[in-house]
């Protein structure tokens, strides 16, 4: 159902982000806008497009606020039950009444900084292009601003779980956060780098060998769910690579929360020795199912929707 919801939502922004032509359909923009390219004046209907914030506020921002809050609402809940089978017996199975709690205080906060994420993250992607390849420059901004986001987040999501389930009242500061990134922050790059920012690069890649193969078999398969499908796929497949780095980063989380003292502040070795005398080879797999639904549903949304949408606008730029 989840994936359903976010594969039903990326095509309704799309949809929504298409132009309209005057008689209100989408096919009649689609259709003037195959005319206005055959036209000599395409150039010219290009170039008349509308620039600066009010372009971006419209155009882009809708886009990050559908991937981050769908993305958000995902994450909590698919990490939630990760939190539980790591946490050593320390936390119990949650109740329904103790998970809609932790869900309803934590969600808004997660959907925040997953729209600050994309948004940092797109900014930083299409300044780079100028001087990377395309999927250099993806993977980079993915790692960079995804590690110092995701350790927040995940951090955060971890400490929150732990004060609510101990009756703690809560509390957050710049400096919990500041701390909130240390834990696992080697894993966490990496884990963000290759995941996500692999499974955006390879989803375009995907796409035209599935495009190519359905075209040579004379199968039609409709825009959207191609560009799902392949996004999910590269996603999987980035997220089962990418795993032991993400349980390694729930340990490192896990041993901050409860202020373990080896390995403080950053927990790089020392989470790695505790993931794997715990879990064994199983931190190559475990929790697998519930991250895949979040990687690889975030990568078919995105790709969905296409956040990378009016490259020319940038924000630290002035869209112009």
């Amino acid at each position: 159902p989840a994936l359903s919801f976010v594969f039903v939502v990326g095509r309704l922004v799309s949809n929504a982000a298409r132009p309209v032509a005057a008689n209100g359909t989408v096919a009649g923009a689609l259709a003037m806008t195959t005319s206005a390219a055959s036209a000599p004046a395409a150039v010219a209907v290009a170039d008349d497009r509308p620039t600066g914030y009010t372009a971006w506020v419209t155009e882009v921002a809708p886009r990050l606020g559908i991937a981050g809050s769908v993305i958000g609402l995902i994450l909590v809940n698919s990490t939630m039950p990760q939190v539980v089978s790591t946490s050593d017996g320390r936390m119990p199975k949650l109740s329904p009444k103790v998970w809609a709690r932790m869900a309803f205080q934590i969600t808004p906060k997660a959907g925040g900084l997953k729209f600050a994420q994309y948004g940092v993250m797109r900014e930083m992607k299409l300044s780079m292009d100028n001087y990377l390849p395309s999927g250099a420059s993806t993977m980079l901004a993915f790692g960079v601003v995804g590690t110092f986001f995701q350790s927040i987040i995940y951090n955060t999501l971890i400490a929150d779980m732990y004060k609510i389930h101990m009756g703690v009242a809560k509390t957050m500061s710049v400096q919990q956060l500041a701390k909130g990134l240390r834990p696992g922050f080697i894993w966490c790059f990496g884990r963000e780098c290759f995941s996500m920012g692999g499974g955006m690069w390879l989803g375009p890649t995907v796409k035209a060998t599935l495009q190519g193969e359905f075209d040579r078999r004379g199968i039609a398969v409709p825009d959207y769910p191609l560009r799902f499908g392949s996004g999910f796929l590269s996603g999987a497949c980035t997220a089962l690579a990418t795993q032991w780095l993400h349980n390694t980063t729930l340990y490192a989380g896990r041993m901050a929360a409860v202020e373990e003292p080896v390995g403080a502040p950053f927990y790089t070795m020392s989470s790695l020795r505790v993931a794997w005398k715990e879990m064994g080879p199983r931190m190559f797999y475990a929790n697998y199912p519930q991250r895949m639904c979040l990687i690889a549903g975030a990568v078919g949304l995105m790709n969905m929707v296409d956040i990378f949408h009016r490259p020319d606008l940038i924000f630290v730029r002035g869209c112009k």
